[in-house]
């Protein structure tokens, strides 16, 4: 079965075109990313995904319930990209067994179903490249019920049998190796929409 495009095709295609433009816009975002003001940055050598300070900078009660260490540095670089907003997130944990009791994952808001397909797209370059140990997805989901607004996963497909340690060595290459990939889907889109 194939099913035509919408309507209005050149009105759409224009709008991609925008989105990806404000992506460009409003990321990489500048420094300090965790926080402004930020009393631990130092121009030189400027913000870093592994700053020591930045699981407590990235989270709003950084003090008593910073980000987890493992998942830090890919809250930073989603965060640097300018275009989402990591809301909670968890850096996986195991039973007393050693199964996987929670699986990684990172819950962020984003003004732009263009920036989450572009983020998709990225994931998927970075598992089709087998820098991933399972694929990874983002899902739509939801924070508490009293917060009207949207949130998004990112996190490995239901189905992954893979060890809690392989999910955390894809969080530390998602971290390394996401942002390239994110411009890279962009710039994909902005050609498609031309």
């Amino acid at each position: 079965m194939r099913i035509e495009p919408r309507h209005e095709r050149l009105a759409r295609k224009s709008r991609v075109a925008h989105e990806v433009q404000r992506a460009h816009t409003l990321g990489p975002a500048p420094d300090p990313v965790c926080c402004i003001p930020c009393p631990d940055y130092k121009p030189s050598p400027g913000c870093h995904r592994d700053c020591p300070a930045a699981p407590q900078r990235l989270s709003s009660e950084g003090e008593r319930s910073p980000v987890e260490l493992r998942v830090a540095p890919l809250v930073f670089e989603l965060k640097k990209l300018g275009v989402f907003h990591p809301c909670w997130s968890c850096e996986g944990h195991t039973n007393q067994a050693g199964q996987v009791r929670k699986i990684p994952r990172i819950w962020f808001y984003a003004d732009s179903v263009v920036h989450i397909r572009a983020l998709a797209d990225a994931v998927n370059r970075l598992f089709t490249a087998r820098r991933l140990s399972t694929h990874w997805q983002v899902v739509l989901t939801h924070s508490d019920a009293d917060n009207p607004d949207t949130t998004f996963s990112l996190e490995p497909e239901p189905a992954a049998e893979t060890s809690l340690s392989a999910l955390q060595g894809d969080l530390r290459v998602m971290a390394e190796e996401l942002a390239r990939q994110f411009w890279l889907s962009c710039d994909a889109l902005e050609q498609q929409a031309r």
